[in-house]
């Protein structure tokens, strides 16, 4: 599980009209699961792969 900043730079998560975050591959925009610690964990409800994300 990768960091949302690192997808973002690799293109494997981009972000959509409305700014919201969006799997590259499946084009379905990512749902917030969890909070851990000092953030979430986002995931993707197609493919399952899962991003951290730290505020």
């Amino acid at each position: 599980m990768s960091s949302v900043t690192k997808a973002l730079r690799s293109g494997t998560v981009r972000k959509d009209t409305y700014e919201r975050l969006v799997c590259a591959d499946c084009d379905t925009r990512l749902a917030t699961r969890s909070r851990t610690g000092a953030g979430w964990r986002r995931t993707c409800p197609d493919c399952g792969r899962e991003w951290k994300q730290v505020r």
